[in-house]
Order: C-alpha cells, then sequence, then structure tokens
C-alpha cells in the first residue's frame, strides 16, 4: 500500500518533534547540553500541533453545527 509523500512529510516532521523533546527532556535532567534549535523546533512543533487540533475542533463542530451534508 503506497504512501502519500503528504504523510510521509508530517510523520517525519513528527519523528523530529519526538526527538527534539526527548533531547529538551535531557537537558533538563542535566544529561547533555542544550544543542541550538532544539528549544524552538520544541516549541513551533507543539505551536503547529496545537493549531491543527483548534482547525480540526472547529471543522468538527461546524459539521455538526450545520449537518454531515454540506460541503
Amino acid at each position: 500500500m503506497p504512501v502519500s509523500l503528504r504523510y510521509r512529510v508530517a510523520l517525519g516532521c513528527y519523528a523530529l518533534w519526538l526527538v527534539a523533546t526527548v533531547l529538551l527532556a535531557a537537558h533538563e535532567l542535566g544529561l547533555i547540553p542544550l544543542l541550538p534549535g532544539v528549544e524552538p523546533g520544541v516549541v513551533t512543533g507543539a505551536t503547529v500541533f496545537f493549531a491543527l487540533g483548534v482547525v480540526q475542533l472547529l471543522r468538527r463542530g461546524w459539521r455538526f453545527l450545520v449537518g454531515d451534508d454540506a460541503s
């Protein structure tokens, strides 16, 4: 089953965000020094995930209010 480029890019971005989150947690625990770009990467990823969640909730709410037929 072929996977579209869109999903590959999304999965890659998610994997990078997870790695950055682990690196930030390791820094907070004092295990490694803070690498450049890790903290902004975690914040940016969390902001993007939050925005996507808000959009998804708004779309589902709109569909609930106007019915499933409206597209």
